[in-house]
């Protein structure tokens, strides 16, 4: 699932870069000429919504999302495996239950014909970020049950351990 990895953080850079750039020009359009972009704030908007939906399955891939490692250390090893998978579990009910609600709104959206104001764009393609966001969460997420099950490491990206090594 390498190929899925590098096109999420590929999006997300993209993502960064654009929102960035918009945000720096209507900055510099505001300051110095008393004018701005108007579809700037919500171009900014939604593409920081879809960051964080794709960002946060970039998260569970390389285990970097906020815990609390304490208890681990607290618990015997093959305890601490199984209180992962339990929360690994946990945390698909979760993804499933938002890629539910979430496709339900987006469907709701573009059925009601919601366009945004200034980009003039349907809404159902901003509200998308969060079933989308919400599947490739779901699919990190069973790649590390996988790997829990199996007694394997429970990241699913070798670069999250490197993280974990820094502090």
């Amino acid at each position: 699932m390498k190929w899925l990895g590098k096109i999420e953080e590929g999006l997300l850079g993209l993502g960064l870069i654009s929102v960035t750039i918009v945000l720096m020009i209507n900055v510099f359009l505001r300051y110095l000429f008393n004018s701005s972009i108007v579809w700037a704030e919500e171009y900014i908007r939604y593409g920081m919504i879809w960051i964080t939906f794709v960002g946060a399955s970039v998260c569970f891939r390389r285990g970097v999302h906020v815990g609390v490692e304490f208890i681990f250390t607290l618990i015997p090893r093959q305890a601490t495996r199984l209180l992962r998978l339990l929360l690994t579990l946990l945390s698909i009910v979760f993804m499933a239950l938002l890629f539910k609600y979430g496709l339900d709104l987006t469907l709701f959206s573009f059925d009601t014909n919601q366009i945004s104001a200034a980009l003039q764009i349907p809404l159902g393609w901003i509200y998308m970020a969060i079933p989308a966001g919400a599947l490739l969460s779901i699919i990190h997420l069973l790649i590390i049950s996988i790997q829990l099950i199996k007694g394997g490491e429970e990241r699913e990206d070798e670069s999250a351990q490197n993280l974990t090594n820094l502090g």
